[in-house]
């Protein structure tokens, strides 16, 4: 079953008619609606957020998340893929599943991030009608920031920051803005302005939680591969490797087809930060077939031991178990310098 969106919105303009209606996937209408019925897996997603929203929308905000679903929904529309939809409704979830209750600024808050790979913790406190105190503390793979300071109330459920040259800020600028039940923060200024490393930024969504409320983040929400049943393929052929690849999913770029392997998609990923020996390549066709690289590095062996990276290869390729396929074959050696690559092929 899956949200059909207009009906959807009929339901929202409804006073006193709960969430979303389902639909009939044989009436689908738009490219939207085919993707989540053509995959269970976003049907699955659909039916579970059917379920918070109605939640949401039967409390006193009722009027505001009609409002912020509408919004939502916009957003869903703009997704030209299965993985962005998948991505979109997995971050929905975390706004809508830790959305109960009155809205305090006081607490602890998380960034609503589907990747895993950029975490940030919000913690406010001493909060008055003036102003407010907040510590911030995030990540971009590898690479960290953190920044605390106080911010004043403003007009329409806002507060500003503003840095200081006593700390180097001068040139960032957060604003934290309530949305319904969660706090949006836009911020000026990029990471070394805000006392942050390369890549690290404090914007976002944050809902409240007392701990990290993401879901564990996969292939799919990754952009990695395209279909769930590649993610789950991926997943038996790695076994407890499919963490540690997910991972390395910081940065992902897809380039053309492997040289003499026609129709093979070839998917880079690494760590920001660490890229030299936190990284992958996928490789992938329409026929089922997988070649995966791993590299990681690997603790020295004792006191003064050399620094090692692992390869690990997998494929579901029976001939091409014991040879490494040119695009992986390509990537060899290139890790840190202070370390020496060796190469694992995994049964």
């Amino acid at each position: 079953m899956a949200l059909r969106t207009l009906a959807l919105t009929a339901a929202l303009l409804a006073p006193g008619i709960a969430a979303a209606a389902s639909f009939d996937c044989g009436k689908a209408a738009s490219a939207t609606e085919k993707r989540i019925c053509a995959s269970p897996r976003l049907s699955s997603l659909d039916t579970q957020l059917t379920a918070l929203y109605q939640k949401r929308a039967a409390g006193a905000d009722a009027a505001a998340w009609r409002d912020d679903q509408r919004a939502w929904l916009r957003e869903r529309n703009q997704c030209g893929d299965t993985a962005c939809l998948a991505r979109v409704y997995g971050e929905r979830l975390v706004v809508l599943a830790n959305g109960a209750g009155p809205f305090h600024w006081q607490g602890k808050w998380w960034r609503v991030d589907a990747s895993g790979q950029y975490g940030s913790a919000l913690t406010i406190k001493d909060v008055s009608p003036r102003g407010m105190r907040f510590e911030l503390a995030a990540l971009a793979g590898a690479n960290s920031g953190a920044l605390e300071g106080d911010a004043a109330f403003g007009k329409d459920q806002t507060a500003h920051y503003a840095g200081n040259a006593g700390d180097f800020t001068q040139n960032c600028a957060l604003t934290f803005t309530r949305k319904v039940n969660r706090i949006e923060i836009a911020q000026k200024g990029d990471g070394s302005d805000c006392g942050a490393g390369a890549g690290v930024s404090f914007d976002g969504v944050y809902v409240a939680a007392a701990q990290d409320p993401n879901a564990q983040a996969d292939l799919l929400t990754q952009g990695v591969v395209k279909t769930a049943a590649q993610d789950d393929a991926i997943r038996k052929l790695l076994g407890r490797d499919y963490a540690t690849l997910v991972a390395t999913a910081g940065s992902v770029s897809e380039g053309s087809a492997a040289a003499g392997m026609p129709g093979v998609t070839v998917v880079s990923m690494f760590v920001r930060g660490i890229a030299c020996d936190t990284k992958a390549t996928v490789m992938y066709d329409a026929n089922g077939h997988y070649w995966v690289a791993l590299w990681s590095p690997q603790p020295p062996a004792a006191k003064g031991g050399e620094s090692v990276t692992e390869l690990r290869y997998y494929t579901s390729v029976a001939a091409d178990k014991k040879t490494l396929p040119g695009p992986i074959a390509a990537q060899r050696n290139q890790v840190c310098p202070s370390e020496r690559e060796v190469v694992r092929m995994m049964p």
